[in-house]
């Protein structure tokens, strides 16, 4: 048993995703704290924030199910 292509092409891929999505955060939380008394764009930035918090905790999920399968596989 093996991974499927598309599989394969995002276990490759994975890794940086998450370490994009990380950073996009971080840079979120710059542009809160640059924004602290602007409360249109802070409410806007935090929203964006929750969202990306959200694609991060699904691709870490994933990773792990990608990992799962790789020991399995004897990757």
């Amino acid at each position: 048993m093996k991974f499927s292509f598309k599989e394969q092409r995002e276990y490759e891929t994975i890794d940086e995703e998450i370490a994009k999505l990380e950073e996009k955060i971080a840079s979120l939380d710059r542009q809160i704290a640059a924004n602290a008394t602007n409360s249109v764009k802070l409410r806007e930035l935090m929203e964006e924030q929750e969202k990306v918090r959200g694609q991060l905790e699904e691709k870490e999920e994933r990773w792990m199910y990608l990992n799962e399968l790789a020991e399995e596989f004897g990757l």
